[in-house]
């Protein structure tokens, strides 16, 4: 028992380990037009970016919002996750 329990918790483990550095080698996207190739195809998307630049600490501080629609009122987020994020690493 402890056997398998020890042989799982190191299968995980490289699984982990393998998947971090596939995600850590792909290049960072450069434009939107590759970020927008992560949406589900067959649709029109419409996206809202809003934010603000707070300049009155020592360091700049961002904050901000983007939201996707397919104009529907359906909850859509977990499609168009992998797209949020790759937006916010183009404006970091």
């Amino acid at each position: 028992m402890r056997t398998l329990l020890v042989t799982s918790i190191a299968a995980i483990a490289i699984l982990a380990a393998a998947a971090a550095t596939s995600v850590a080698s792909q290049p960072a996207p450069a434009t939107f037009e590759q970020c927008a190739m992560l949406l589900p195809q067959g649709k029109i998307y419409t996206f809202e970016i809003t934010g603000s630049v707070d300049t009155t600490a020592q360091a700049a501080t961002l904050s901000g919002e983007l939201s996707v629609s397919d104009g529907t009122q359906v909850d859509r987020s977990d499609e168009s996750a992998a797209f949020g994020q790759c937006v916010a690493r183009l404006l970091r």
